[in-house]
């Protein structure tokens, strides 16, 4: 299947939108039921386990979002670089609110099958992001 840059970057695009509004709904429509994701260096987890994963952002950084920096197309795939960013405002692995902002950088790999996200890789800068919602 041919995939056109523009659609790549729209579907990025649409995708990291659906995730910082909490858009559930949406997101779901986007992502295949049996999507792939790998995130750092845990075991693949499918969907629920994403969607757990990112409910639990949303409620310790209500505001967070992505900003993406650079989208990189190369076939059926979207590289993008960005920073996360918001504020700690909820419980997040054990952590009580602290109001901290944060910032930090990310990557992402997803894999669409048409104007599906089939497989998603990530990586965000924890440590980073652990320090600045600890620091006083």
């Amino acid at each position: 299947m041919s995939f056109e840059v523009d659609e790549v970057r729209e579907l990025v695009e649409c995708l990291y939108g659906a995730i910082d509004r909490h858009d559930w709904r949406t997101l779901e429509a986007l992502v295949s039921p049996r999507v792939v994701v790998e995130i750092g260096s845990s075991a693949p987890i499918g969907w629920d386990a994403w969607l757990q994963h990112l409910r639990e952002f949303a409620e310790a950084f209500p505001d967070g979002r992505h900003v993406i920096e650079e989208v990189l197309v190369d076939g059926s795939h979207g590289v993008s670089r960005c920073r996360f960013v918001g504020t700690h405002r909820g419980e997040f692995r054990g952590i009580a609110a602290t109001g901290n902002e944060v910032s930090v950088a990310g990557l992402h790999i997803d894999r669409f099958q048409g104007d599906m996200l089939v497989g998603h890789r990530g990586q965000l800068d924890m440590h980073g992001l652990l320090h600045q919602i600890t620091r006083a």
